[in-house]
């Protein structure tokens, strides 16, 4: 594995835009057969994509492939077709009933999410179109979830975040022992303590304290009392804002002192808007998708939204990728063919570079560490480029 340091100066134009995710938006939820070609009054042929993903918190997914949506189109869409992104917010009881809806009632070709890969493993087995996850646990594309095959990793999985994260730990950091704060029963944040040890351990550090806790939870005493007396160098949270920031703060409360570390999880938003003073945040270190160098992807989004993330990435990507296969294949009628072309891309370059997709249709890709600083993430980007 080889490391590099990408600086790249960032130019945030904070820009309204018509085109904000809300589960009541305008644009997007509208659901229409056909729309009116700006040339002539013949209708136009929409392709119509399922657009899976949670509020409030990983909006920018969307917004990503809102973005991309926004260049096809502007370039002819795909096949002819105006692309068209029918959006279900995604939640833990209606996900697997909003899957059937795009699929049978809106008729959609493909799904773009859902985010949380406890979501993903009650998909698979109901989706009959390609599903370009937003989810990053490596096993949700496995058989005995994803029955049809028909699932993808866009986002660098658990297992190339871990492994990263875990060198830049031990090499980078220099640090010896840690400590894990994860979700109870939540397949992400599982899978990716799972993986961080393995590799923790392999380059000879050491796990000193193990801590979960209930979705439900708001102060963690109990938690980070046990992780004080254990004193560790660094600590994991593998969960999700606005757990995260509230963890940081009252560990910092108590004393603690290790160095935070994160999963992907804290790419979003929300992990910088939950604290009143961001300062328990910074010095800390978390997995992204965000490939520094794809300065076309990062100066187009940051115009219409501002900052940008690794989880807007991954949602650009996903449609890009998509629109790839069915200029391929050279229709929608097929699903597997649909499957089998986006299986066989290689070499992709768009918000990230993608060399291929594995056996398990998981993603040979780089991913990234960022560094918080003055309570927001820096563009100092560790990034890991796969041999």
């Amino acid at each position: 594995m080889r490391l590099k340091i990408f600086r790249v100066p960032l130019c945030v134009l904070f820009v309204f835009s018509m085109f904000w995710i809300t589960g009541c938006e305008k644009v997007e939820n509208v659901v229409t057969d056909s729309i009116v070609s700006p040339v002539d009054t013949e209708p136009m042929l929409t392709l119509k994509v399922g657009l899976l993903h949670p509020q409030p918190n990983y909006t920018s997914f969307g917004k990503g492939a809102i973005l991309a949506k926004d260049e096809l189109n502007s370039n002819g869409g795909v096949l002819g077709m105006q692309v068209e992104l029918i959006f279900r917010e995604e939640t833990t009881d209606t996900v697997v009933q909003s899957t059937r809806d795009l699929i049978e009632n809106e008729n959609v070709v493909a799904i773009l999410g859902p985010l949380f890969s406890s979501h993903a493993v009650k998909v698979g087995p109901v989706t009959s179109v390609p599903t370009l996850l937003g989810a990053t646990r490596a096993e949700v594309t496995a058989e005995e979830t994803d029955p049809n095959d028909l699932m993808f990793l866009i986002a660098g999985s658990n297992v190339l975040q871990a492994e990263l994260l875990a060198q830049v730990v031990k090499e980078n950091l220099e640090k010896k022992t840690a400590a894990m704060i994860w979700q109870a029963k939540d397949v992400y944040s599982e899978g990716f303590v799972e993986s961080f040890e393995t590799n923790f351990t392999d380059l000879g550090g050491s796990i000193v304290e193990k801590q979960q806790y209930e979705g439900t939870t708001t102060m963690f005493d109990t938690q980070l009392d046990t992780i004080k007396v254990a004193d560790p160098d660094v600590l994991l949270l593998a969960s999700f804002p606005p757990h995260n920031p509230n963890i940081m703060k009252q560990a910092r409360d108590k004393g603690i002192t290790a160095t935070f570390i994160g999963s992907d999880g804290w790419d979003d938003p929300l992990m910088f808007t939950t604290l009143d003073d961001n300062s328990p945040l910074d010095d800390s270190y978390f997995c992204t998708n965000l490939d520094p160098t794809a300065m076309d992807f990062i100066s187009s989004y940051e115009m219409v939204y501002g900052s940008v993330d690794g989880i807007a990435a991954t949602g650009y990507d996903a449609l890009k990728i998509l629109a790839m296969a069915i200029n391929t294949v050279g229709s929608v009628d097929d699903p597997v063919a649909l499957r089998d072309a986006i299986a066989a891309i290689t070499d992709f370059k768009g918000a990230t570079t993608i060399l291929r997709f594995d056996e398990n249709r998981n993603p040979i890709k780089s991913v990234g560490v960022r560094k918080i600083q003055n309570g927001m993430p820096q563009m100092d980007i560790i990034v890991t480029k796969p041999e």
